[in-house]
């Protein structure tokens, strides 16, 4: 019987582990490892991990910014009548 297929979200989840594990391994004696953010690639060492994904904090506030426009509705504020 063949293997069951990886699905993306276990991958990130199996990668997100490995990398974990790596940077507690790093503070044991040493500087910590930066993580790298999966949109904008740059290594940071402090970050939000947001629906499986790693984003560095200016990611995260322009996703949480999007996600906040997105939710308003249009013409909101413009009065009843």
């Amino acid at each position: 019987m063949p293997e069951r297929e990886e699905t993306a979200e276990e991958r990130t989840q199996r990668w997100m582990e490995r990398e974990a594990k790596k940077a507690e391994e790093e503070e044991g004696g040493r500087k910590a490892k930066k993580i790298r953010c999966s949109k904008c690639g740059k290594e940071v060492d402090e970050f939000m991990e947001i629906a499986g994904r790693i984003l560095c904090i200016d990611c995260y506030a322009e996703e949480e910014m999007d996600e906040m426009t997105a939710m308003s509705m249009p013409g909101e504020g413009g009065g009843a009548g």
